[in-house]
């Protein structure tokens, strides 16, 4: 146990094995973090990420040589530096659709806590860090699996519809009465996926109890004149 120990207590030491030990574990846990993303198809994929932990780790591995070597260099500068510029990089993955969608949240997210956890790696932090990135592949992997259901399973339901007439939307608010469905909010759309539709609307529902979204969405589809449906805000 003390073998371990001082192996440890080494390995969070500032010396050229602990240095090149952060930026391997900054390489590795960033692509890792980043594969994920990527097989989700989006922007920020395994480059992006493992670039943004080692950069990370490398400043403020940098910080705190020149600390050592002047002493009198704030060891907090690189580091909030890196915070600041990630916001600016986080903010550019996140894009809102024609139809209300807000994508990228995740990613941009993932992309300041993988920057933490490259700060966290450049200072040496080596269990927290791996504690971390343990703890942030549960949260965008399997946690992902358990916010999928609840939404799927919510009361609240937000939906992108278009009907191929105006006398079809009369439609679609017989269901909602016939449902006991309560319309929230209604926006029209002005610009359809369709060219075959006359009428878009995105609307906010209250289905006043707990049922499952794709049913819904399959009772959706068989109203006449409803030619396309969509749920929204996932």
């Amino acid at each position: 146990m003390g073998r371990i120990i001082h192996i440890v207590n080494y390995v969070e030491d500032f010396n050229t094995v602990s240095i090149v030990l952060r930026l391997v574990l900054a390489t590795i846990f960033g692509g890792i973090i980043g594969i994920e993303r990527e097989a989700r198809r989006h922007s920020a994929g395994f480059r992006t990420f493992t670039l943004v932990c080692i950069g990370s780790a490398l400043c403020t591995i940098v910080n705190i040589y020149l600390f050592n070597i002047t002493g009198n260099t704030d060891v907090a500068r690189l580091p909030a530096g890196v915070v600041n510029g990630i916001g600016f990089l986080g903010a550019g993955s996140i894009v809102v659709t024609g139809i209300k969608n807000v994508r990228g949240l995740t990613t941009a997210a993932g992309l300041w806590a993988t920057a933490a956890i490259g700060i966290a790696l450049g200072s040496g932090m080596i269990l927290v860090s791996s504690l971390s990135f343990i703890l942030i592949m549960g949260t965008i992997s399997i946690m992902r699996r358990l916010s999928d259901y609840v939404v799927s399973k919510s009361s609240v339901f937000s939906v992108y519809i278009e009907f191929l007439a105006e006398d079809d939307f009369d439609r679609f608010l017989q269901f909602i009465k016939d449902n006991n469905i309560r319309i929230v909010t209604i926006e029209r759309r002005k610009e359809l996926i369709s060219k075959k539709c006359d009428v878009g609307i995105t609307a906010e529902l209250d289905l006043r109890k707990r049922r499952s979204h794709a049913e819904i969405l399959r009772e959706l589809a068989n109203i006449e004149g409803l030619h396309y449906c969509e749920e929204v805000g996932r």
